[in-house]
């Protein structure tokens, strides 16, 4: 039921908290249909997923496009195929409120207090998260699927409802085909749930056995094959390219476009091509003078030296990559470090600075201190839970101090959003460009992570407080 009895709750949220998160919601619906009236907003790659969804306005796909049909879809039911409307907007700002309401769920499901949780829904309504919302990208929606994936494997685990498990199984392989780097998201979880009974120990409990940990990833694996291979079937039977986006190659090239001049002379043609074009890149008045875009503005060029269709030329591309690699692979890896260090900065655009100085320094500082909080929380609790993985692998007793005072569900909740959080780190730091823009899916659940770790790590300081303090006096 939508309320229940025992203790007054709301869509799993206490009255109260439910109360304080309409409220918020209605204010920050009113302020932003307010300031961003030119919402939705076309950015570089929002003409493309328009053409998918005119493409799917007659319920099939005519050709093969560069995009994923998950975003497209969504703007069809908003009556956005040909031009953004205003229901986008509206409709994405409800899907950021849900995945914040979802969210504060898994943190209640975790014992955090209501006041800790309005403070959480009051940060993720600020401009900086909201944003994406404003954009006509797959943002918003990817961050809508990341977050019903994850409270619905939260509550897996926690109330054991097998529905839970369906929903987050469909989400995960619909965050595959909104945003394609999502599509090895369901067996990176189920690895990560096999090893956590071990990392776990005690505060597993019951509740993660490597039985039950073995069975979810499979459901996870089996919704990702049906759903998504669906459709890359159907791109196979269709138009005869097996998969989601024909994109990999040319993605992978953002991260090696810097070595292009140790191509071996097989690639001649495609090397002279890029080299040119780089160099072209590197001075081109606005541009980011990095050279990672080269790909894209050669692409025809490629196309026609080449003769190859988008598919074909992405899989060539592919394996003129894996022997770049091969031929340089510290020089790849620097090149993911420093893209792992740009993707935590800020990704705020003009519309939550309203081109301010002083605004976008206040978002850019807000940003800093959660990001910094969460680093120092894995630092801190990591660490510990690491010493603690180690006593325990060498047949140690548990110490009566360094261990972290952490529940079944608070464990379970902060290490499944690490592993989504860490995941599109590492993927889009591996194959793509690695831009703070490609972060912000995931921003709510980092975000998340910050409120739960502090907590934890709070009531570590309690408890190790309680058990320091000395006794009273004997009579």
């Amino acid at each position: 039921s939508m309320v229940t009895g025992a203790g007054r709750s709301v869509l799993g949220l206490p009255f109260k908290t439910a109360a304080a998160f309409t409220i918020l919601f209605l204010a920050a619906a009113g302020t932003y249909a307010a300031l961003w009236r030119d919402a939705p907003v076309m950015q570089g790659d929002s003409a493309q997923y328009l053409e998918v969804a005119a493409d799917l306005s007659d319920f099939r796909l005519d050709r093969l496009h560069d995009r994923a049909p998950g975003y497209p879809v969504l703007l069809l039911l908003t009556g956005s195929s040909t031009q953004p409307s205003r229901l986008l907007f509206h409709t994405s700002l409800l899907l950021h409120f849900a995945s914040i309401w979802l969210l504060a769920i898994a943190l209640a499901a975790a014992e955090v207090p209501g006041s800790w949780l309005v403070v959480f829904c009051c940060a993720l309504i600020l401009p900086p998260y909201v944003e994406p919302a404003a954009f006509v990208m797959t943002e918003n929606l990817g961050q809508f699927m990341l977050a019903v994936a994850f409270v619905c494997l939260v509550l897996w685990f926690t109330s054991r409802r097998k529905l839970a498990l369906v929903a987050a199984a469909v989400a995960v392989a619909c965050s595959g085909l909104t945003r394609p780097v999502y599509q090895a998201l369901a067996p990176a979880l189920a690895a990560s749930l096999f090893l956590m009974p071990g990392v776990l120990g005690q505060a597993g409990g019951a509740r993660f056995s490597r039985a039950k940990a073995a069975g979810t990833g499979g459901a996870l694996i089996a919704g990702s094959l049906l759903i998504i291979g669906s459709f890359a079937w159907l791109n196979h039977s269709k138009f005869g390219y097996f998969g989601v986006s024909p994109l990999l190659g040319f993605h992978l090239t953002t991260k090696t476009i810097l070595l292009a001049e140790r191509l071996p002379d097989e690639y001649a043609v495609v090397r002279e091509i890029l080299i040119r074009e780089r160099a072209a890149e590197l001075v081109k008045p606005g541009s980011t003078h990095s050279g990672a875009q080269t790909i894209w503005e050669a692409r025809s060029e490629l196309s026609a030296a080449t003769g190859m269709s988008t598919a074909e030329l992405s899989s060539y591309l592919l394996r003129m990559n894996i022997a770049l690699m091969r031929r340089a692979p510290l020089e790849y890896l620097q090149d993911v470090a420093r893209s792992m260090s740009t993707y935590w900065f800020p990704a705020t655009g003009s519309l939550a600075s309203t081109r301010t100085t002083g605004l976008r320094w206040l978002w850019t500082s807000v940003h800093f201190v959660l990001v910094s909080g969460l680093f120092l929380q894995l630092a801190a609790l990591g660490g510990l839970a690491v010493f603690d993985l180690s006593r325990r692998l060498a047949g140690l007793r548990a110490a009566a101090t360094a261990q972290i005072r952490v529940t079944a569900p608070q464990a379970i909740a902060y290490l499944l959003a690490g592993v989504i959080v860490f995941y599109t780190m590492i993927l889009t730091c591996l194959l793509d460009i690695g831009e703070p823009r490609q972060r912000r899916p995931t921003d709510v659940l980092f975000i998340f992570m910050c409120f739960l770790g502090a907590y934890i790590w709070r009531q570590t300081l309690s408890a190790d407080s309680a058990r320091s303090r000395p006794a009273g006096p004997v009579a």
